[in-house]
């Protein structure tokens, strides 16, 4: 490639490459190389990826010129869909002017002239055509006509068939549409068969494209490596560890280099040295802001009054609500430009768009302007209510005057004084009088509404006592100024640890038997006794389609693995194949004689395997072509009848006690496997066909060679019949679910006894695993779903909302998601992960003894007794670093004041300096000759102080280097050592019933610190370095002058042993943690009465303030953590969930969040703010309060409450749904 001759800046900043930057385009030649060959392979290639990732640099820089030059292609691009334009005109008259064809013809129609166009290409040229259609996610924005991106579809559906040699097209869009345009394009496969994501640069790619590209540009440049991954770290994705591996935000990266090399090149930026990318994108914001001319002011507003919050962070905006505060017509130039500039980012969810701030350093400076423009109104006020005095004083010195100048006329005007006086009373009577009923209209007002957001609150309690917490979700949400509410907290946050439903699929007219996801996860498929299937989108928008026919029950339906069409199976003793989308007319599979119990397909969707109540199963073809095969042969009801994955066999359970295994043409003789004592009620195949598993009303599964051979496997241990058995997607386990209220994990072989999955209040009816094995789904009688580990660990997560029997439940393919179908008429979708509140970090596999987050609260660094430590995004997303390395447990990790690494301490004997994103090998700091019980950085990040059981600490360079500081003295185990803040001294902590401050130099005697009657377990520093608080068995803390100078200040009242103790951060409190049930909050200084913080039920392991100091957290044995106003006012808020004891409970740096680790083998994120509770619950569920429970808890009339659930359907792209009267 050679560059331009001109002096040219090499980087775009938001805007895609074009073909003239050819020249500067690197670090995607190969995926170049890949997406030409695609392109060239199929009619048809949808190019799809996240918002930024560089699709259209890669078409317009990287493929397009390729293309042109290797096979001479012509190109067509259409790269933008005007809201006033019908799109399939505007892509013929591209091709007229793209192909030079002409002008095109106005009187005929735009598919006509589309035909026109093609031919007349064809004609006249052999050269081969590529047609590109960018950002198509433009057409399927809110607002578009809804028939429009349909008529293009069509369009290009007939183009990608035309048989034209040498036409390619290639369609191209944001992943979040994605699903969207396949609902679009559905029946038409050339416009979905074939994909290609195209992701983020990593930081190393990023690094090597932006140095390649400086020194391609003219005149010659160099920008040193470092300083350039250092800025792409700074625009890496939000929460990923600091690493080249971690993606860039690709906009922001672009916009970043662009205006460094703008500011080199005019002089102004230094050729070395540290460039912060913060800095450059406040001056583009700016800059950008500055650029909409007469527009700016209200695009300053916009940002600064609705995209953050009052605290500077970053909030969301629905189109219609900018669009509401933007000047009239203004709002689609506004919003174009700052989302073209990635000073927003906007995203589609459910049918709408919203907005937020493209980076967190915008919203800095966004919220540091609206400071300043805060600043200048009130100095802007104090200088007028200023004037307003001065002028005051002015009117009352000139009323003096006159009043000496009237005063010779006293005499002459004492009546009508004296009546003014009269007057004036009667005056200031009427005022107060209005004054106090003005008071007490507003104290009324205030009462009312404090009693309105009680009753609120406690309707939310009373729907989450009854398995509700979908709409006591919307109930809270209904709560004006909750951060006064009493109650709020603890509710929302109950709500949300009961996992309530994302969403509920509403329309059928009777019980729903069955719901299952396509493969894609993209629709479901439900079946139900009001005689129709419905297939919907998997996020609830839109209308389901109604597949309507059948005359009796609906019991099962399936998806084909492609998920064009849908096999129900019906109580009218037919089969029926759909097209999904509802075309066309269904195939009806008839000939039995009884109902149809069950109908799948196989797996290349070209068979249906049948069983009936007749006693016999069916393969036919799918297309209804033939004489089906009848399997004949059980005595009773068969079932069930399903396919092995080569399609060869097909098993079939039935009611006379035997499950056989046929082969599906027919042909031969069935293999019979008897043995069971009941009927059976499933038979399924092992995912390599060589074994079968069933299940059986006689209390046992029973596994089997799947050609007959040997003695099957007895799976024995339910006390009730069993339902439904299934193996995992390796063969290597079988879970089972009974009617004895429990589901079961066996493996395969039957070692060992099972895991027994108890907890369900009635039957299970189904059980099932998630592809990658991990964990169980089981449907129940009780109105529950629930979703365990599969192993047995910790408590499941329990999926509550149905108001009736749970028939089914199953995972999405990526297991995220789980479908239910209930017999109160719905299905619902869950996050299989519960609502996200709390966040469980899992994946240690033994007890969790810390968990600290890093400074800015974005990551959490845990220490296990599985001998690892590892560092995770505080949101959960993303994998977590394993840091792994000791030879026993860790018994303490935390990372460095940057961030950059984590510290661990080990009972291996060492110490570990990591790098937090687990590149590189850790340095390990050895010498102790026992345990190390903790670790801790220096403030300044240069050394670590350790603690042992060998009876010393040390202090070390935290590189290795050098020989470590031995701190002797101690005659015991030293239980902790940590820094003063300055880094000058160290506290020890010992067995040997004192504490000791030592030079962290090493130099001179420590300062003994004696007092205590029995071992003393903690010991730190207040903030200013003067005193010491320690931790003792003897019951007691103790508060001491750091220099050893007078007696301690004994804090006695606590009833065991004093397990923790910590001073607030202006050091005038000191929190303590006991045995005794207890934390207590104590003046420092002793003086006054202790705030005793009483409710846990066991010993409470650790106490600690939050940095403000207005709250304590507290972690106890009794497996919850609390939080307390400090001052012990108000009722704690429980954080309950952990099924072991909460070793350690501890505040992010904002308060907004608490961290804690357990004996479950689990850490937990909890949201303690108000707006963090909101926005989970705004997240959690899209279900609507219905117009019975508005009318309940909202005392709306019966129009406002119909009127009120409508809306909120509507608002999520749904078709509001009233269930028929009388229909049950």
């Amino acid at each position: 490639m050679s560059a331009a001759s001109a002096p040219h800046n090499p980087f775009p900043g938001p805007q895609p490459y074009r073909a003239a930057d050819r020249g500067y385009f690197f670090g995607r030649e190969e995926l170049t190389r890949k997406l030409a060959h695609r392109l060239m392979a199929y009619p048809c290639t949808t190019v799809f990826g996240p918002s930024g990732a560089g699709k259209s640099s890669l078409m317009q820089a990287g493929v397009i010129p390729l293309l042109e030059e290797a096979h001479d292609f012509r190109v067509v691009r259409v790269d933008r869909w005007p809201a006033g334009e019908a799109p399939l005109s505007w892509l013929a008259r591209a091709l007229f002017d793209d192909l030079e064809l002409g002008t095109a013809p106005p009187e005929r129609s735009a598919g006509e002239a589309l035909d026109e166009a093609m031919a007349l290409a064809e004609r006249r040229s052999e050269r081969p055509i590529l047609i590109y259609l960018d950002q198509l996610e433009q057409l399927l924005f809110p607002g578009r006509a809804a028939g429009e991106a349909s008529a293009l579809l069509d369009a290009v559906d007939r183009l990608a068939r035309k048989p034209m040699r040498g036409l390619q097209i290639a369609l191209s869009l944001r992943e979040d549409y994605l699903g969207r345009l396949r609902d679009q394009a559905r029946g038409r496969r050339e416009l979905l068969d074939h994909g290609f994501r195209v992701g983020p640069l990593s930081v190393g790619e990023m690094v090597r494209a932006v140095c390649r590209a400086v020194e391609t540009s003219q005149p010659t440049r160099r920008w040193a490596e470092e300083q350039v991954r250092a800025l792409m770290l700074e625009v890496r994705t939000p929460g990923s560890p600091a690493s080249e591996e971690s993606e860039v935000q690709a906009a922001f990266g672009q916009i970043v280099c662009r205006a460094l090399w703008e500011e080199r090149a005019a002089g102004r930026g230094a050729e070395a040295g540290a460039v912060e990318a913060e800095a450059i994108l406040h001056r583009y914001l700016e800059a950008t802001v500055e650029g909409l001319g007469p527009l700016s002011e209200a695009a300053r507003l916009l940002l600064e009054e609705h995209l953050i919050d009052r605290d500077g962070h970053r909030t969301l905006l629905t189109e219609n609500e900018a669009r509401s505060v933007l000047p009239a017509g203004s709002a689609t130039e506004v919003l174009g430009r700052l989302e073209r500039a990635a000073v927003l980012r906007a995203e589609e969810h459910q049918g709408s768009r919203y907005f937020e701030l493209g980076h967190d350093w915008l919203a800095s400076r966004v919220f540091m302007r609206r400071q300043e423009r805060e600043g200048k109104q009130r100095e802007a006020e104090r200088k007028r209510r200023e004037e307003e005095e001065q002028r005051g004083a002015r009117e009352r010195a000139a009323r003096r005057m006159l009043g000496l100048i009237a005063g010779v006329a006293v005499a002459v005007t004492a009546i009508m004084a004296a009546l003014a006086v009269w007057t004036i009373k009667q005056r200031n009577a009427a005022e107060l009088a209005s004054y106090r009923a003005l008071m007490a209209a507003e104290d009324a007002a205030r009462a009312q509404g404090r009693a309105w957001n009680s009753s609120l609150v406690a309707g939310a309690r009373e729907l989450l006592a009854k398995g509700q917490p979908a709409p006591a979700t919307k109930l809270l949400l209904e709560v004006i100024e909750p951060d006064d509410v009493r109650g709020w907290i603890d509710v929302a946050t109950e709500v949300l640890a009961s996992a309530p439903p994302m969403l509920a699929m509403r329309g059928h007219q009777g019980a729903v038997m069955s719901a299952g996801f396509s493969l894609d996860g993209r629709r479901i498929v439900t079946a139900s006794d009001d005689r129709t299937a419905r297939v919907w989108n998997a996020d609830g928008s839109g209308t389901p389609v109604v597949l309507r026919g059948h005359e009796h029950s609906v019991l099962s339906a399936s998806f084909s693995a492609d998920g064009q069409r849908v096999a129900t199976a019906s109580f009218d003793g037919t089969a029926r194949v759909w097209n999904a989308d509802g075309s066309g007319m269904p195939i009806v599979l008839r000939g039995h004689k009884g109902p149809v119990l069950s109908a799948s397909f196989s797996a290349d969707g070209q068979r249906v395997a049948i069983a009936s109540f007749d006693g016999t199963a069916r393969v036919w073809n799918a297309d209804g072509s033939g004489m089906p095969i009848v399997l004949r042969g059980h005595k009773g009801p068969v079932l069930s009848a399903s396919f092995s994955a080569d399609g060869q066999r097909v098993v079939t359970a039935s009611e006379d006690t035997t499950a056989r295994v046929w082969n599906a043409d027919g042909s031969g003789t069935p293999i019979v496997l008897p043995g069971h004592e009941g009927p059976v009620s499933s038979a399924s195949f092992s995912a390599d066909g060589q074994r079968v598993v069933t299940a059986s009303s006689g209390g046992t599964a029973r596994v089997w060679n799947a050609d007959g051979s040997g003695m099957p496997i007895v799976l024995r241990g339910h006390e009730g019949p069993v339902s439904s058995a299934s193996f995992s997607a390796d063969g290597q386990r079988v879970v089972t679910a009974s009617d004895d209220k429990t589901a079961r994990v066996w493996e395969v072989y039957g070692s060992g006894p099972p895991f027994v999955l108890a907890g369900h209040e009635d039957s299970v009816g189904s059980a099932a695993f998630s592809a990658d094995g991990q964990r169980v789904v089981t449907a129940s009688s009780d109105g529950t779903a629930r979703v365990w580990e599969a192993y047995g660990r910790g408590m499941p997560i329990v999926l509550r909302g149905h108001e009736g029997a749970v028939r089914s439940a199953a995972f999405r393919a990526d297991g995220q998601r789980v479908v239910t179908a209930s017999g109160d008429g719905t299905a619902r979708v869950w996050n299989a992960n519960g609502s996200g509140s709390p966040v469980v970090l899992r994946g240690h596999e033994n007890w969790v003894r810390s968990g600290v987050f890093s400074a800015d609260g974005q990551r959490v660094v845990t220490a296990s007794e599985d001998r690892t430590a590892r560092v995770w995004n505080a949101d959960d997303s993303g994998r977590p670093v394993v840091l792994r390395g000791h030879d026993a447990a860790v018994r303490s990790a935390e990372f460095s004041a940057d961030g950059q690494r984590v510290v661990t301490a080990s009972d291996d004997k060492t110490a570990r300096v990591w790098n937090a994103d687990g590149s590189g090998v850790p340095v390990v700091l050895r010498g102790h000759e026992e345990w190390v019980r903790s670790a801790e950085f220096s403030a300044d990040g240069q050394r670590v102080v350790t603690a042992s059981d060998d009876k010393m600490a040390r202090v070390w360079n935290a590189d290795g280097s050098g020989v470590p500081v031995v701190l002797r003295g101690h005659e015991e185990w030293v239980r902790s050592a940590e820094f003063s803040a300055d880094g000058q001294r160290v506290v020890t902590a010992s067995q040997d019933r004192t504490a000791r401050v030592w030079s962290a130099e090493g130099d001179g005697p420590p300062v003994v610190l004696r007092g205590h009657e029995a071992d003393v377990l903690s010991a730190s520093f207040s903030a200013d370095g003067q005193r010491v608080v320690t931790a003792s068995q003897d019951r007691t803390a103790r508060v001491w002058s750091a220099d050893g100078d007078g007696p301690p200040v004994v804090l006695r009242g606590h009833e065991a042993d004093v397990l923790s103790a910590s001073f607030s951060a202006d050091g005038q409190r000191v929190v303590t943690a006991s045995e005794d049930t207890t934390a207590r909050v104590w003046n420092a200084d002793g003086s006054g009465v202790p705030v005793v913080l009483r409710g846990h039920e066991r010993g409470v392991l650790f106490a600690s303030f939050s940095a403000d100091g207005q709250r304590v957290v507290t972690g106890s044995d009794d497996g919850t953590a609390r939080v307390w106003n400090a001052d012990g006012s108000g009722m704690p808020l429980v954080l309950s969930g952990h099924v072991g004891g909460v070793r350690f409970a501890w505040f992010s740096a904002d308060g907004q969040r608490v961290v804690t680790a357990a004996g479950d083998k689990t850490a937990r994120v909890w949201a303690t703010s108000v707006q963090i509770l909101q926005q989970k619950l705004r997240a959690a569920t899209t279900e609507c309060l219905s117009p019975e429970l508005r009318r309940v808890y909202l005392d709306e009339s019966d129009e406002d409450a119909r009127k009120g659930y409508e809306s909120c359907e509507r608002s999520y792209g749904r078709t509001p749904f009233y269930r028929e009267v009388g229909v049950p």
